[in-house]
């Protein structure tokens, strides 16, 4: 395998371990998965508990195919001359390379018109995760007509099926979530029906959600309050107010419901405000990849980033005391650093 491709599987390896959730990690993790396969373009779903996408991330899909992927997914896609991602996540046998040649009916089934085809591919290679034993995610990758997928290229795609398995697992570290800039703000009646008010930065937030069900328009205005607004609108009038988390591309959406005082003989309402959070770890292993260190370096120095000490480090890669005291040398010696607290705040700088 050549050097720039261990690299790869090493940044995936890596992203995979952080703990962040295979949403947060979906938009590198489909670059990498991409580029190992010499792929067009690459997409990763996210399954619920009966085996339907709850969302996704796809790297060229135009606004209209999203859209009916997101709105219409169980109008239009759900049945028997259809072959997708809800079919893949229930097909017996090993859970890979089902649509390497895929049956006639599928190129004119709704799934590849309205959604392969719609976004300038043809061919695709798809890979299943299982976790707890049931379907908890979908890889995809995509080619145009004059560049099938072979069955080299399927035995490279089957060595993601650690990597991504490990998403699932929960994190080699605890995650430390940053906050953006971007916030929003939403103003709804109290029962959750009806959309008074929209900040630019809410609509924006909630276009990149790719979150199935929920009612938002990627492609035009959103009219109407999402879901999950709803819910929470719900719950509040049965004697909740819990905000709430979603994971969604990048990294994931705090939303925070909060009653609002109005005046005599105006209807009740909510404000929802919302921002997105991301990994911490992601960002750092993006830094990591600049040095030239070995794979359980960057993970050392990943570690003592995220707050781990060299005890736990140890114990946790079943690294010796001397081994550890060697990889440290070459660390700090790339790094410029001298001590493991330096090293540790290196990549905050």
């Amino acid at each position: 395998m050549a050097r720039p491709n261990k690299r790869k599987w090493h940044e995936l390896d890596l992203l995979c371990r952080t703990g962040a959730g295979v949403a947060a990690i979906a938009p590198l993790a489909c670059r990498l998965l991409r580029e190992l396969i010499g792929a067009d373009a690459a997409a990763l779903f996210w399954m619920d508990k009966n085996g339907l996408p709850e969302g996704f991330f796809h790297e060229d899909s135009p606004a209209s195919a999203q859209d009916l992927f997101l709105n219409e997914f169980e109008r239009l896609f759900l049945g028997p001359k259809e072959l997708n991602v809800a079919t893949l996540a229930t097909l017996e046998g090993p859970g890979i390379g089902n649509l390497l040649a895929p049956p006639t009916a599928y190129y004119r089934s709704n799934t590849f018109n309205l959604l392969v085809r719609a976004s300038g591919h043809h061919h695709a290679l798809d890979l299943r995760i299982n976790h707890e034993g049931r379907p908890r995610a979908i890889a995809l990758l995509f080619r145009a007509r004059q560049r099938p997928f072979n069955d080299a290229d399927l035995a490279t795609l089957k060595l993601a099926t650690g990597p991504l398995g490990r998403a699932f697992i929960g994190g080699d570290f605890e995650e430390q979530w940053e906050p953006t800039q971007l916030r929003g703000h939403v103003i709804v009646g109290a029962s959750g029906d009806n959309l008074l008010l929209m900040s630019e930065a809410a609509q924006q937030i909630l276009q990149r959600m790719n979150a199935v069900g929920q009612h938002i328009q990627v492609g035009g205005a959103i009219t109407m309050p999402p879901r999950f607004i709803r819910d929470l609108c719900k719950a509040i009038e049965a004697g909740g107010n819990a905000p709430g988390l979603m994971e969604i591309p990048n990294g994931r959406l705090v939303i925070t419901p909060e009653r609002l005082r109005t005046p005599m003989g105006e209807q009740p309402a909510i404000l929802v405000s919302m921002h997105i959070e991301t990994p911490r770890s992601v960002r750092l292993i993006e830094q990591l990849l600049a040095f030239d260190l070995s794979p359980k370096q960057r993970s050392i120095m990943l570690a003592a980033a995220l707050g781990q000490d060299r005890a736990q480090v140890a114990a946790r890669t079943g690294t010796s005391a001397e081994a550890l005291k060697k990889h440290l040398g070459v660390i700090y010696q790339a790094t410029g650093t001298a001590s493991w607290d330096s090293m540790a705040q290196f990549l905050a700088r």
